[in-house]
């Protein structure tokens, strides 16, 4: 089943960006479902990379797959490509999410038999709570962290007017003044500095990963 698995992998088809967006705008836009698969498999070779990285034995890997595609699925439905964040980045703690959550049912069941009042069951599902909601805030986190290297980037003249419309507001027509330009000028800079940022972002965040086969078979 394993080998199967990884040779279907091997069939699966990177998207370009283009046609990343013009799926996910048939799907968050108009409900495709061929459009949502076509999204599912692409990003299937992330699910196989991140559950390989675990180092879990043979015996529980695809049924870490199988919880990894769940997440993955479930990270499909809920991203809102609008926010301009990138899926994969926001996938990856979905899909992750999915199997360690699977792996604490595992481990749960294991000991239920030493935990007749089901203290330590009643302790994962918070756990598990807990962690949708950390769930619920990766986009805004992530965002955060990759804006902050991004800003760090900028040319000065950038930098400083990113300050003055989004850290320090103030009077356009001052900021254009301390920095001995027009404020039409001062909005071609702002411009110019969010499309680097967008860029930036890009770039840290990563797209849909290409399927490269293990080099060796998995542990045992």
């Amino acid at each position: 089943m394993f080998d199967e698995y990884v040779r279907e992998l091997r069939g699966v088809r990177t998207l370009q960006p283009a046609e990343e967006r013009e799926l996910w705008a048939r799907y968050k836009e108009h409900g495709d479902p061929r459009a949502r698969a076509r999204l599912i498999e692409a990003y299937q070779p992330l699910v196989f990379k991140l559950v390989m990285g675990m180092g879990l034995p043979e015996a529980l890997l695809l049924d870490m797959i199988q919880e990894g595609t769940v997440g993955l699925i479930d990270a499909v439905e809920r991203f809102e490509p609008a926010r301009g964040f990138r899926f994969s980045t926001y996938a990856a703690y979905r899909i992750r999410g999915a199997v360690l959550n699977a792996l604490r049912r595992e481990r749960s069941q294991a000991t239920s038999a030493s935990d007749p009042d089901g203290l330590a069951g009643a302790l994962e599902r918070l756990e598990d709570v807990a962690a949708e909601e950390a769930l619920g805030a990766v986009e805004d986190a992530v965002l955060t962290a990759q804006l902050a290297q991004g800003l760090g980037r900028l040319p000065p003249r950038e930098r400083a007017v990113v300050e003055a419309f989004y850290f320090h507001p103030r009077g356009l027509a001052d900021v254009a003044r301390e920095l001995g330009v027009s404020v039409s000028h001062l909005y071609r800079l702002h411009h110019r500095a969010l499309e680097v940022l967008r860029r930036w972002i890009d770039v840290a965040g990563g797209g849909a990963p290409a399927f490269n086969p293990p080099g060796r078979s998995p542990r045992r």
